[in-house]
């Protein structure tokens, strides 16, 4: 679930069509559920607010600092990016397109009989040193987990210590939907 500053709260798409598996009693239970009812839910404690559905077609396999695909993930926990070096988990990744596709939308397209997501990134600054000052901290709420970034391809991967070492925050901005830092 991604809630925005506008009142739109935005949910993958759930289909139960690709989550059967051998197992009977996996199968009944994805049966038996309801996705609907979270959509219900919402909508009926959090008022008037509006809920979109967001297809989750490469959200997992796109970066979603520079829109580089990665075809094989082969069930990684980790992205990362062969275009500018990130290194993220695979679920936060997805969770930062679906994002960015709720925030400034996305058009769908056929390629060669592929299905392709193409972000409308007007108004969202293409520097990498936004998308780590801004996008990042908001959504991992104020701790980067796995800040192993590089900043050129041939540059090496930064030290463990500074991979893990978590950015502290002490309060939320809500007006300018970010964290204050903890002054040094």
């Amino acid at each position: 679930m991604i809630q925005s500053v506008a009142g739109v709260v935005g949910l993958e798409e759930l289909k139960k069509q690709g989550m059967y598996t051998r197992s009977r009693i996996w199968n009944r239970r994805i049966s038996r559920s309801d996705w609907r009812s979270i959509t219900r839910i919402l909508v009926g404690r959090m008022g008037e607010v509006r809920v979109v559905e967001l297809d989750p077609y490469g959200s997992s396999s796109y970066c979603s600092r520079c829109g580089w695909e990665n075809r094989d993930l082969n069930g990684a926990d980790v992205f990362v990016c062969g275009g500018c070096g990130l290194r993220i988990n695979r679920q936060l990744n997805a969770a930062v397109n679906l994002y960015m596709r709720l925030r400034f939308g996305y058009k769908e397209k056929w390629v060669g009989g592929r299905k392709r997501v193409e972000l409308r990134m007007e108004g969202a600054s293409q520097r990498r040193e936004w998308w780590d000052s801004v996008v990042l901290p908001s959504l991992l709420g104020g701790c980067v987990l796995t800040g192993a970034e590089r900043k050129g391809i041939n540059e090496p991967v930064r030290s463990l210590y500074d991979a893990v070492k978590p950015k502290l925050y002490y309060a939320y901005d809500r007006h300018a939907d970010a964290y204050l830092c903890i002054p040094t």
